[in-house]
């Protein structure tokens, strides 16, 4: 064979290599291809049947609404220092026919012991929680990245598509926002949510949780500095109203997100469109001030869902354990009581805006963290009649924590969950009134109202038998005042400002 003969076979070898792996190549491409325009094309459908009119919305013109001041649940003024009681020892009819009794202040207290409670003990806690990441977005690794970032304490991976990341450099106005939505709502979305809705179901979040979660993942899709602000709130704005809830835009100079809750918000800027309060939820970005904003008429199918903030202790944040020791004293005897809590779900507490009062008083504790603090106070109530058990508790809450105002501590309003109670190093009226109500309900089954005077706030007990003391009637049922910040006050004592004040009775 001739080296001239030779050199064309390989030649021909080569080419037929080549031309096959090309074909291969060819062929992986079309499939791929045929598989994005398959998904673009179902994107399109969606935006058809979904997105359409929407987009019709953003792109009319938008209509101007007036930001309205945030709304001041209490404008009285807290006392700065809490009065003290005198000291006065509790006796129980028994000791009253002993002749021998000295002749002292004393309050009578009633014969009914209370029943045992059992404390449930909370299931012990496996680490066994299911990967975050569901089944991968694309199917070619090369157009996937993910998202990966701490949530108070939880690291959460989110896969997306490279092309659902859209930067908003345009000038802020209707369409330009229109614009934005359409590009993302024809990008893979779906996914994203999928994921994050199953991050929020692993992670036992409520609502609000879920909302700060959502934007967490904006925040790290388009980074944290100011002038990715208008992309952060669009992106939030968008994945939340396809995950279904009822979040809205509106504009000035800058973007804002607003949400409507089920619960009233006070000390957070507002404004009402269709009977609906949107409040400037800010996540993590600086809320509306009072003025002029511009937002669309009309609504998304998809998203109906009202904010609900209750149940915000089920949040699983329990990594970082913190400690604490709280003593107090009652008829000369001190009690020491140490407790654990999570600090994670302190910071995530840090983001609720301002809720009713009464939200903090159903909150609850973690189960953890419950039933530590339950059953070191369980053994200094057992055996004791009703008013006892409450005078001990009441003394506990008056004065294992110090006392100091919002105002001093936060600059600001700020009601606390009972959690971070244990966690402040000081507490105001409020606070001390939740952990109170918490404590009797969770020891003792007994009925707790709040009580709401200008400027203050305390409890009352409904007992089993009549109490001497402060009292008042609410639906039929008469309740003793049992004052968590009057400093060594027992059940039916009033502080000496507000003796003649009529409160108003809050149930929970």
């Amino acid at each position: 064979m001739s080296s001239l003969l030779l050199r064309n076979i390989i030649l021909s070898t080569i080419a037929c290599s080549a031309s096959l792996l090309s074909i291969n190549s060819l062929a992986a491409d079309s499939e791929y291809e045929q598989w994005l325009k398959q998904t673009q094309s179902e994107f399109q459908n969606y935006l058809d049947e979904n997105d359409k009119e929407f987009i019709g919305f953003l792109n009319e013109k938008w209509k101007e609404v007036d930001v309205e001041k945030t709304v001041i649940r209490d404008p009285a003024p807290k006392p700065l220092n809490m009065p003290i009681a005198k000291p006065v020892v509790t006796i129980n009819k028994k000791q009253l026919e002993n002749p021998d009794t000295k002749k002292i202040d004393q309050t009578i207290i009633d014969s009914i012991v209370i029943k045992p409670v059992m404390i449930a003990k909370p299931p012990t806690v496996v680490d066994n929680k299911p990967a975050i990441n569901n089944k991968p977005v694309i199917k070619k690794d090369f157009n996937l990245r993910t998202a990966k970032f701490d949530f108070f304490g939880e690291q959460v991976n989110i896969e997306y598509h490279k092309k659902f990341k859209q930067n908003f450099r345009e000038r802020i106005s209707n369409t330009s926002i229109a614009n934005y939505w359409e590009q993302l709502a024809t990008q893979p979305h779906k996914e994203i949510i999928d994921q994050l809705l199953e991050t929020s179901k692993n992670l036992q979040l409520n609502d609000w949780g879920t909302a700060l979660l959502f934007d967490q993942f904006s925040r790290e899709l388009q980074g944290s500095n100011q002038r990715n602000q208008s992309s952060r709130q669009l992106t939030s704005w968008f994945l939340l109203v396809k995950a279904g809830f009822n979040a809205r835009i509106a504009y000035n100079e800058q973007v804002f997100l607003l949400m409507p809750s089920q619960q009233p918000l006070f000390s957070t800027t507002y404004f009402t469109l269709g009977n609906q309060r949107y409040y400037s939820v800010s996540l993590n970005e600086k809320e509306m001030k009072p003025g002029k904003v511009f937002t669309y008429n009309g609504e998304h199918l998809d998203g109906q869902k009202n904010l609900d903030f209750s149940e915000p202790n089920k949040f699983i944040a329990n990594k970082h354990k913190e400690n604490r020791d709280l003593s107090f004293s009652y008829n000369n005897e001190k009690y020491n009581i140490n407790i654990s809590y999570p600090k994670d779900m302190v910071n995530y507490f840090k983001t609720f805006p301002q809720l009713e009062l009464k939200n903090y008083f159903s909150a609850g504790m973690p189960q953890e963290t419950a039933y530590s603090l339950l059953t070191q106070l369980k053994p200094i109530i057992d055996g004791q009649t009703e008013t006892e058990a409450v005078n001990r508790l009441l003394r506990f809450v008056q004065t294992a924590f110090q006392y100091k105002t919002d105002e001093d501590q936060f600059q600001k309003e700020n009601y606390l969950f009972p959690l971070e109670t244990l966690y402040y190093p000081y507490s105001d009226c409020e606070d001390r009134a939740a952990l109170f109500a918490w404590l009797t309900k969770s020891l003792l089954k007994l009925d707790v109202v709040i009580i709401d005077f200008p400027g203050h706030i305390a409890t009352a007990v409904k007992f089993s038998s009549p109490v001497q003391g402060d009292n008042w009637e609410l639906n039929g049922k008469r309740y003793t005042i049992a004052d968590p910040t009057y400093i060594n006050a027992n059940v039916g004592m009033t502080m000496p400002q507000y003796k003649d004040e009529v409160p108003k009775l809050i149930a929970f």
